[in-house]
Parts: C-alpha cells; structure tokens; sequence
C-alpha cells in the first residue's frame, strides 16, 4: 500500500462565547455518529436496554438558588456529566454526546441530534439540572449545503468493498484507489447521505472533532475508510445512501469531491 501519513494531530480549541473552563470531548468507543431521518423530532433509536452503573439519575441544583453559579461549580457539574456518561451503557446517549463544555453561567452538552427526545433521555439517564443547556442540530442538513459538484474521475475511484451492509452494521468499508500519475492528499473526514421521501439527499450528522490527519495516496496505491453508521442510535431504514469524501490532486490547490453509493438492508 503506497501510502504516506503526516500525522499531525491539532489541539482543536473550541471557543464558545463566554467560555471560560476546558472543553470535554465525549466519544463512545465503539461508534461515532449518524442519523437518518429527516424530521429529527421522529427519530426513535433502536430497542436498547439502559444500564446505570451505581446511582440512578440525580439533580443538582441544591447548592445554587437564584444567583450565578460558581466556575468551581460549573466544573464540578460538567467533571459529573462526564463521568456518568461513562459508566452509562447500552444508551446511545454516549454517542450523541459528544462534547461538554463549561460557559460563564452553565454547562452547554453538545449533540449530533439536538431534539427534545434526546433532552428527555439525557435528563432521565444522566442529569438533570437547570444550569444544563444543549447545542446541536435540530434537523438534516441537505447535503447540497455541504458538498459543492461532484467529480468522477476515471482514475481516482472510491467504492464500497460490498455493494449490501446490513443494516444493524456499525460500519461500513471502502476503498479508495489511485491509478493516476499524480499523490493525491485527503483526511479523514467524511460525509454519509441519505434520501428522504422528499427526495432530498441530507448528512447523517457525525459528532465530535476529527484529527488533523494528513494522508497522501502515491499512484497505484489504494487506501482503506471505514465509516460508522451507528445504528444504535439512528436506527437505520434500508435503502440506498451515499459516501462524500473530498480529495486533492498533487499540483492543484482546490479540492474536489468523491462520491460513492451503497445499500442497507
């Protein structure tokens, strides 16, 4: 595999307005994110049973009444939150929160899908208290918004290593191959599509931070992606959807989007 990796991994700093204490970032092991409906106030995760590790759910508000709460308080708040997320398992809650940062007068909890129903679970199973608020989307975005025009090049192919994944699978594969005569220079993000009955492609929303990975793909060599799909949390429907990833070739200075599609069922 004729690959070269520059890894450089960025210390992202996230400001938010009014921020003044370390920002958390809450990935669950075994999956990152995505949705698939377009409406999210419909979306229902798949069956899961919740497991508590120690206390069940608690509220924390005893300490503060009717003033600004304290920094040490807030961090105390947000050290909670994180921890409790931890030891939460079988909810997949630990993936849609993927961030907890603490803002001068609350803890702000980011969401890849910011809806009342994720509200409701995060208060039940993890905290509840008036000095949380949430951020996040709270619908699709088309991916119109996100991807400018497409480009196939004959040369330069990403496909899916199976034409079906199931669609309980965590994850889906691909390749993409270079069998041009110039490196070609990508990272590791990406964008999975869905289609809505509106006909409309959107983004399966993926939370968190990606690392500043730079990878070169020398000619003649391919290179392996593996996409989460999550369907714990999104319980996905069967159809077709779409994998966006977006290059650039050696000497060009604008990058260029690949797209490729695949089944679940």
């Amino acid at each position: 595999m004729k690959v070269l990796r520059n890894i450089s991994i960025t210390i992202l700093l996230i400001c938010f307005v009014g921020c003044n204490h370390r920002y958390d970032n809450h990935q669950d092991k075994e999956e990152t994110t995505i949705d698939s409906t377009i409406v999210y106030n419909n979306v229902v995760p798949a069956a899961y049973d919740t497991i508590l590790e120690g206390d069940t759910v608690i509220t924390v508000d005893t300490i503060i009444t009717n003033h600004t709460p304290s920094s040490k308080y807030l961090t105390e708040l947000q050290d909670l939150i994180s921890d409790r997320l931890s030891h939460l398992k079988n909810n997949p809650l630990q993936q849609n929160v993927w961030a907890i940062a603490v803002l001068k007068d609350a803890v702000q909890v980011s969401m890849a899908i910011n809806t009342p129903f994720w509200h409701n679970e995060f208060k039940q199973y993890v905290l509840n208290s008036s000095y949380i608020i949430f951020d996040g989307p709270s619908t699709p975005q088309p991916i119109s918004a996100l991807v400018n025009s497409i480009v196939e090049l004959t040369t330069i192919k990403l496909q899916p290593d199976s034409s079906h994944f199931s669609v309980n699978s965590p994850f889906a594969t691909f390749t993409l191959t270079n069998d041009s005569d110039k490196n070609i220079d990508f990272d590791v993000k990406y964008i999975i599509g869905f289609k809505s009955t509106d006909g409309i492609w959107y983004k399966l929303p993926h939370p968190g931070i990606w690392d500043d990975m730079g990878i070169t793909l020398m000619p003649t060599g391919k290179y392996a992606i593996k996409v989460a799909l999550n369907p714990r949390l999104n319980n996905n429907s069967p159809g077709i959807y779409r994998l966006y990833k977006q290059i650039r070739l050696e000497g060009e200075k604008k990058e260029v989007w690949l797209m490729t599609e695949f089944m679940l069922d």
